[in-house]
């Protein structure tokens, strides 16, 4: 048994499609729009979908990741994350 595809929920459709093809790699294997529904799938991965795991792009229109447009939208400011330290470059000599 192996996994099919997975599904990743994005707010930018197109975007999203470019990090995957042109960044790392991946091919568009498929896109359908489903006006009644008011989504679009798009299908991206390494491989034909009967070889390979594939990751499932969903965009539900009118809504972004910093939309709250969605009554279950998580709010931008439970993205964000604590700044990291600044990294010590180069590394400290062992003492």
């Amino acid at each position: 048994m192996r996994m099919l595809h997975t599904m990743l929920r994005v707010g930018d459709l197109e975007r999203s499609i470019a990090f995957y093809t042109e960044v790392l790699g991946m091919r568009l294997l498929r896109r359908k729009e489903y006006p009644d529904g008011k989504f679009t799938l798009a299908f991206v991965g390494y491989g034909d979908e009967s070889d390979h795991t594939v990751l499932e792009l969903t965009y539900n229109w009118g809504w972004s990741a910093m939309s709250s447009a969605r009554p279950s939208a998580i709010s931008p400011s439970k993205w964000t994350t604590p700044a990291a330290p600044a990294p010590r470059w180069p590394p400290r000599a062992a003492r």
